[in-house]
């Protein structure tokens, strides 16, 4: 498996077990509060029955109308706070991923070859943030992407940094054609797909 693939199904095992959890906790809260709203709400329609039974049943499906809508605006809360929690902590993976130079450098040379096979040039100009700038070694990383390409292909590294957490921006000599391959954009492309699970587990959609 894939470094990309294994992070991606760390995050979402994650939000898998988060889910559930609140899932669960949110199921219990709703009985409980619906069997405290039956009970009061019988008590007070029993009060109000001699006078007018019909008042007192509006009145109790009215209360436990109420609660149920109260019920299910905090679970939307507690549902909308999972999924942030679960982005949050796909980020401070990505950041320790960048942390750990034996992970990140040979992700980084994989995300490199990436881009330089679909621009199909042999020669490129590799973009990097400023601290990947300070701590890749140019002759080494092209002799990984050649390793993984199976051929030669000649890579200048701009001076000038990218704006980006981690990862590569490929490009053309002249600048024309670019591959985009930063840790913004996989996680841009992640987020969806987190929602989308996130979505399937807690909402039943």
């Amino acid at each position: 498996m894939s470094e990309t693939s294994r992070f991606t199904e760390e995050i979402l095992t994650a939000a898998n077990q988060k889910a559930h959890l609140i899932i669960d906790e949110a199921e219990s809260e709703t009985r409980q509060a619906l069997d405290r709203a039956r009970i009061h709400s019988t008590r007070e329609a029993g009060d109000i029955l001699n006078n007018a039974r019909a008042e007192a049943e509006a009145a109790r499906r009215r209360q436990i109308s109420e609660i149920r809508q109260r019920l299910k605006l905090q679970e939307e809360f507690e549902k909308s706070k999972i999924v942030t929690e679960v982005l949050d902590q796909s980020k401070k993976q990505v950041m320790d991923l960048l942390k750990d130079e034996k992970r990140y450098l040979p992700y980084l040379t994989a995300l490199m070859t990436k881009g330089i096979r679909e621009i199909g040039l042999d020669a490129v100009v590799v973009h990097l943030n400023s601290h990947d700038l300070k701590r890749v070694n140019a002759v080494e990383l092209e002799r990984g992407v050649t390793k993984l390409l199976g051929k030669s292909v000649k890579i200048e590294l701009s001076s000038k940094p990218i704006q980006a957490l981690g990862g590569t921006v490929v490009s053309s000599k002249d600048g024309k054609t670019r591959i985009i391959n930063t840790l913004d954009q996989k996680f841009e492309a992640l987020e969806p797909r987190l929602l989308i699970e996130a979505g399937k587990i807690l909402f039943g959609q």
